[in-house]
């Protein structure tokens, strides 16, 4: 394996990244300098030594742990520019990959300088004000941001290379000369098994699996967007007037839990079905859908876990007011979610689109809930059921199917009615 040296073709490469470097760090010192600006104005500047004398004299694990988590989020940002175009034309070049992996490093080093130099300009002001000694902290920023373009490069190699890396940017940054000793240690060991860069990415198994199963989830995050926010605000809007109902009522603890009972429930249902209504209008069955390798049941599984995870968060809300009643509501809301999946493919068959069926099912699913919770262990047990109906009904759609706008006569002044 060639040794890294810079002869005249490394230099030129050298010059390369350095320049790429450069650029980045231009790019970063702007806002950089503008939110430091900010927050001391803001803070207070006796806030901000205070706070830098606090994290410089402690020492580990405060001072490595706060300078770590900077520089690598600062590295990790410039890693993305500097390793996007490491896959063309560059690998061509007559350097080694050890070369091409060190030059990398160094554009990602020279990204970070402007966080580097302010790090030590706070710190140095920091130990004028309060006497701490900093110069051990400040000797041990380059190798912060070495061992931060260490741990973020995409390497070979990288099971044993990044864990030292990381743990040598909380030890270099201590201000302590012996653990400094050992994180320069730690970043040589680090060096030493961190082999070429990734020359394309690399898929499992099991990625391309998760991959495949995420599809249906990125399609309609993409159909819905921000929109998702109006179910949360209805469903909300219930148990808002839920919250107000217990406030200003005395209940005993049985009608407090039952309250807490429908109205989650409630809040459960009119979330499922304006968002099946919402997915079955923004993303509706079409060809290209149904030509790819999936079952009916899948499609129906993708759908479910859409909504389901989303519901979840109404689920949270309701074991924050009441952990025994959101017990109950676990159970069934699975029989819930597999309805409003079920009813998204019914939308040509009914003027009130999914969102009738989903409300007057979920509504009856409420009360019942409501008045006898350990209904929700049959509602349970019914879900593979309904499951296996609403996988039917999916099988039977009609992709092509024409759908006809259902308006009255009234407002339309082509009409042969009006005439």
């Amino acid at each position: 394996m060639k040794k890294f040296s810079l002869d005249r073709e490394d230099f030129a490469l050298f010059l390369f990244h350095s320049r790429v470097g450069v650029r980045l760090a231009l790019r970063v010192v702007f806002p950089l300098f503008a939110a430091i600006f900010a927050l001391y104005y803001i803070l207070g500047p006796e806030f901000v030594y205070s706070l830098m004398t606090a994290f410089v004299s402690n020492g580990l694990p405060a001072s490595g742990i706060f300078s770590a988590v900077i520089s690598l989020t600062i590295a990790g940002i410039a890693a993305r520019r500097v390793c996007l175009g490491l896959e063309g034309w560059i690998r061509h070049l007559p350097a080694a990959s050890q070369t091409h992996r060190r030059l990398a490093g160094v554009a990602i080093f020279i990204a970070q300088l402007p966080i580097l130099i302010i790090m030590a300009v706070l710190a140095s002001i920091a130990s004028l004000k309060s006497g701490v000694p900093v110069a051990m902290y400040i000797l041990g920023l380059p190798l912060l941001g070495s061992a931060s373009a260490l741990f973020v490069l995409p390497v070979e190699g990288k099971i044993i290379a990044r864990p030292l890396a990381a743990l040598a940017c909380v030890f270099v940054s201590s201000g302590k000369w012996q653990f400094i000793l050992g994180g320069i240690i730690m970043i040589a060991i680090s060096d030493f098994f961190s082999r070429a860069l990734y020359t394309k990415k690399r898929r499992t198994g099991f990625k391309s699996i998760f991959k495949g199963a995420s599809l249906m989830a990125v399609i309609s995050w993409r159909a819905l967007r921000l929109r998702i926010l109006f179910p949360f605000l209805l469903s909300l809007m219930v148990l808002g007037a839920t919250i107000l109902f217990l406030a200003n009522n005395s209940l005993n603890p049985r009608a407090f839990t039952r309250a807490i009972f429908f109205g989650g429930a409630l809040s459960m249902v009119v979330f499922c079905a304006w968002l099946a209504d919402m997915l079955a209008s923004r993303r509706p069955p079409w060809a290209w859908a149904r030509s790819l390798p999936w079952a009916s049941e899948k499609r129906i599984a993708a759908d479910f876990c859409f909504i389901g995870l989303h519901t979840v968060l109404l689920l949270i809300l309701v074991a924050i007011m009441n952990l025994k009643s959101a017990l109950p509501l676990a159970a069934s809301l699975p029989l819930l979610v597999v309805q409003a999946s079920g009813a998204m493919r019914q939308v040509a068959e009914r003027r009130t689109r999914s969102y009738g069926l989903v409300l007057l099912n979920g509504t009856l699913w409420a009360l019942s809930l409501s008045l006898i919770p350990l209904i929700s262990l049959v509602f349970l047990a019914l879900t593979p059921l309904a499951f296996k109906i609403a996988a039917e009904k999916e099988k039977n759609q009609k992709v092509s199917l024409w759908l006809e706008l259902h308006h009255l006569a009234a407002g339309d002044p082509l009409s042969w009615s009006q005439r």
